[in-house]
């Protein structure tokens, strides 16, 4: 994989606290900011093929009750606490 620099402007505190954070996981600051990108990205991505799934499903008509949903999330949330 090929790396290119780039830059970007951070105000001094967010600085600051990428030095700190990166010097606390004993790692360069240009790797926890490339590394920082790269997980917001891939977050992102993820997040708009949802949606992007989401309002295709919409539009199929594949809906649900707001109220299925909530059991649905409060079944989740009671196994995961077990």
């Amino acid at each position: 994989m090929s790396m290119k620099a780039t830059s970007v402007r951070l105000d001094d505190e967010t600085l600051e606290r990428v030095g700190r954070m990166a010097e606390a996981m004993d790692r360069p600051r240009a790797w926890l900011m490339a590394h920082a990108i790269k997980t917001f990205i891939e977050q992102e991505e993820w997040f708009i093929q949802e949606v992007k799934q989401g309002i295709d499903a919409a539009d199929k008509g594949r809906l649900m009750e707001h109220a299925d949903v909530k059991a649905k999330w409060e079944s989740k949330r009671a196994t995961a606490v077990d």
